[in-house]
């Protein structure tokens, strides 16, 4: 057994990593720069850039090209095998994709291929992932359009992830393919907090009458351009590809409304009710700055998605198709490209607003400075050179020659140099907006530390500005996802900003509930005529500066987390007749107590994330079952979300949002409870499950292998003792408080 010994000063709340937190794949909370960044993170796994894997699909039907042949047009999917990393997975569905790709394509074998890993097994998946796109890389003798393009705008818009695997059919050697990641669902829960929105794409839906694209484009029918109440007007330009919604044609009419009448001079205050203006100006900086002629700045009606977020009730554009990006023929697009045409009124109406005007110029600096940068790029380009020349010179399939390769390469990097002196030489680009300096949140308790719940936050920047300062202001919010509040900032000594006119600006941010996540940026104005604005973080509003409100522990803690099961498959059903994961709580006390409007959450940063239902009660020394299925359809106590078995924590909190109990836990063995012994007081153990009943005087199950995880006294404010069976040498413990901030890192050591 091993054991650590640390001393923590306040009330705190611990994490053996911040890895528990159930925000979105692409949200990450930086604990050096106390930031809350989205799209920062390197691809991993499936589309992890560094790794080319093998992909071997295997039809039984010899005659399986001219099956994928017939099958275009309908979509139909091919029974297939598919190995990879010597995985076999049966029966995937195989397609032939792409329509230009395909049309324009008819002489060549480097067909596109839809793989769907679900085709006949819904559980059935690849890493995760349920439809998997390998493109011919049309138009694109280079081979890295997508994968450049997709994995540099991601950093600022949500969009597809890609990298290259090789491929064989029935052995035989198809050459290397860009992977690009499927915009669906999968894609829509790695950036949203909810995937049960409404995703359209943008594109005439098969067998309606809307005509097609070619000179039809930019015509004012698919760039949200209103069409009157009449929703199926819309459904004549757009396909809703799926939705959780009662009335999602009504939102995307909601939206095209707002956006296309709304006197121009109010769409910066009346339009983001309705559309995510920020990532929507990140979108078309993007696209511009990459000449994206498959896209919505260069189409208007097609080659991008819709996303409908039932969480903040706004409508996101997303990023699709990026194989036709940096060509030479569109090196001249300038800033505000096409923002003259009227049947573009994300460009032409948003960008004739002054106040949108200026927050999308200082998005498409942003770009310029960190994407365009030729050393950086020129040295992306080099990167994936390096991984793939060798498999393209090789491969027996590709559509243009490897000489074709060799001078595309060049191109690209010609590309950004060009393309990038066309921007800069644009005379709005070019206006020099403030620098925001060092930003910092002070609580009672210091720099950087958590205000106490109803604690007011003071917020400080530095400024400086070489044409004057038109105005500093603080953008916070009490949530971690849409909009949010404006204040102005002062540099008049009387907002903890040092003295007047020394170049700090200050504010204060109100006081909130324990618990609560405040996300907060900086926008500095410029005191020229355009008025150019900048912000900190550089990357606002993706990436924002964040902290969250201590909780404090209730005085009165009588209900206790008796018991947890994150693998159930055998011990005990629910309502449903399912064996969902559940959670047992215990009363303490000789009294009932009345739960309603207490909370219990798996996820640190979401503290109040499912509450019990009004009329809720506990008897004295009685148990109660909360199931963790993310069904409340089954009951009132089924929760919003799932437990996992590879461990996380729970949290208990009462109605007025203190700290009641907590449970932390590692990897679980399946239909074994991990569970408070002596019941309800003691220290948790995995051992025998006891559903609904006392935890003494049952076996304790071997956890050797689990590296079970004992912490005691939880919580406390002396001395915290840690205990770990089977410690890894060279994996050491980290604790965390509900920042992700690290106290702690702890060697391994066997006492």
């Amino acid at each position: 057994m091993l054991k650590f010994f640390a001393t923590l000063c306040a009330f705190v709340l611990f994490f053996l990593s911040v890895q528990g937190q159930n925000l979105p794949d692409e949200m990450s909370i930086s604990t050096d720069d106390h930031i809350l960044y989205t799209g920062k993170g390197p691809n991993s796994d499936l589309y992890d850039e560094a790794v080319i894997r093998d992909f071997y699909i295997n039809f039984t039907q010899s005659n399986y090209w001219t099956l994928l042949t017939n099958n275009y047009q309908s979509h139909t999917d091919l029974a297939a095998t598919l190995i990879v990393d010597g995985d076999t997975f049966p029966n995937v569905g195989v397609r032939f994709k792409g329509q230009t790709s395909y049309s324009m394509n008819q002489n060549s074998q480097k067909k596109s291929f839809n793989i769907a890993m679900d085709y006949s097994d819904s559980n059935q998946d690849l890493m995760g992932y349920e439809t998997i796109n390998l493109n011919n890389a049309f138009d694109d003798p280079s081979f890295m359009r997508e994968v450049v393009f997709g994995n540099a705008i991601r950093r600022h818009v949500p969009g597809a992830k890609a990298n290259y695997v090789h491929l064989y059919l029935n052995g035989a050697d198809w050459g290397i393919y860009p992977n690009v990641q499927q915009v669906n669902g999968d894609l829509v829960k790695e950036w949203f907090f909810s995937g049960d929105g409404s995703r359209w794409r943008a594109d005439v839906p098969p067998g309606a009458g809307g005509g097609g694209g070619g000179p039809q484009w930019g015509d004012g029918t698919a760039a949200l351009n209103y069409l009157g109440t009449d929703t199926s007007e819309y459904q004549q330009y757009y396909t809703l590809k799926s939705s959780g919604l009662t009335n999602p044609w009504d939102d995307l009419v909601t939206t095209c409304d707002k956006l296309c009448n709304t006197p121009v001079a109010q769409l910066h205050t009346v339009i983001p009710q309705y559309l995510d203006l920020d990532r929507t100006l990140w979108f078309l900086a993007s696209e511009l700055a990459f000449s994206d002629d498959d896209s919505y700045i260069y189409k208007g009606k097609m080659d991008y998605y819709l996303y409908f977020d039932p969480e903040t009730n706004r409508m996101t554009p997303l990023e699709f198709d990026g194989n036709s990006v940096m060509h030479t023929n569109a090196v001249n697009w300038g800033a505000f490209y096409h923002a003259d045409n009227v049947n573009y009124p994300l460009l032409n109406r948003l960008l004739a607003n002054t106040t949108i005007r200026q927050r999308y110029l200082a998005h498409l600096r942003t770009i310029i400075s960190e994407e365009l940068d030729t050393v950086a790029f020129n040295d992306r380009i080099d990167y994936y050179d390096s991984l793939i020349n060798a498999e393209v010179s090789s491969d027996p399939k590709k559509i243009y020659t490897y000489n074709n390769y060799l001078t595309e390469r060049t191109t690209l990097k010609n590309f950004i140099v060009s393309h990038r002196g066309v921007l800069l030489g644009n005379t709005e680009v070019q206006q020099v907006a403030p620098s925001i300096g060092t930003v910092s949140m002070t609580s009672a308790a210091g720099v950087w530390s958590n205000p106490e719940a109803g604690e007011v936050a003071q917020v400080t920047a530095q400024v400086t500005s070489t044409n004057g300062i038109g105005g500093v202001k603080l953008y916070y919010s009490a949530a971690l996802y849409g909009n949010f509040t404006e204040i102005a900032m002062f540099d008049d000594g009387a907002h903890n900003d040092g003295a007047a006119n020394d170049g700090v600006f200050g504010a204060f941010v109100p006081g909130f509930d324990g618990g609560t996540n405040v996300r907060f940026y900086i926008e500095a104005k410029g005191g020229n005529t355009a008025g150019s604005v900048s912000y900190k973080p550089v990357g606002a509003e993706h990436d924002v500066y964040y902290y969250q409100v201590a909780a404090i522990w209730a005085d009165v803690r009588p209900i206790a987390i008796n018991e947890v099961m994150a693998s159930n498959s055998v011990t005990a059903a629910d309502e449903a007749g399912e064996y969902d994961d559940w959670v047992e709580l215990y009363n303490t006390s000789n009294a009932t107590v009345d739960l309603s409007g207490w909370f219990l959450t798996d996820d640190e940063s979401e503290l109040l994330k499912w509450s019990f239902p009004t009329g809720t009660t506990l008897a004295a020394a009685e148990y109660m079952i909360v199931w963790t299925d993310d069904d409340g359809t089954q009951g009132p106590l089924h929760t919003g979300y799932k437990l996992s078995s590879s461990g996380e924590s729970l949290i208990l909190l009462d109605a007025a949002k203190n700290f009641v109990d907590t449970c932390f836990f590692g990897a679980q063995a399946t239909d074994q409870g991990f569970a408070r012994v002596p019941n309800g007081t003691g220290n948790f153990k995995i051992q025998e499950a006891t559903f609904n009943g006392n935890n003494d005087n049952v076996p304790t199950v071997n956890v050797a292998a689990n590296r079970a995880v004992n912490i005691f006294p939880n919580p406390t404010s002396g001395t915290l003792t840690i205990q770990i069976a089977a410690p890894n040498a060279a994996q050491p413990v980290v604790i965390s408080d509900l920042h992700g901030r690290v106290l702690r890192t702890i060697a391994a050591q066997s006492s």
